[in-house]
């Protein structure tokens, strides 16, 4: 009998990309949000690898998970939020 194991990943790597999706949805604080979604980002490449498509899996690396993901966490950090505590000035 010959053991495969691509399903058990498969089913694992879906499982951690739903998980990810979720925390997006769940937590309050939005850098944390950006960093489960590039989590979820990297589980929609890894499921892509599994179906055999190395170039979408690459592009999705490269693209979403690099591009789009850093432009985030800059607009994040670039943006000016009240910080809790502070007087009127802040």
């Amino acid at each position: 009998m010959v053991f495969d194991l691509a399903p058990i990943l498969f089913m694992a790597f879906a499982g951690l990309t739903v998980a990810a999706a979720i925390c997006i949805l769940v937590t309050k604080e939005i850098v944390r949000s950006a960093v489960f979604f590039a989590a979820a980002l990297i589980g929609i490449a890894i499921t892509y690898m599994f179906l055999n498509s190395e170039f979408i899996s690459l592009i999705q690396i490269l693209v979403y998970v690099g591009a789009i993901n850093v432009l985030i966490l800059f607009g994040i950090m670039l943006t000016k939020r009240k910080l809790m505590g502070g007087g009127p000035c802040e």
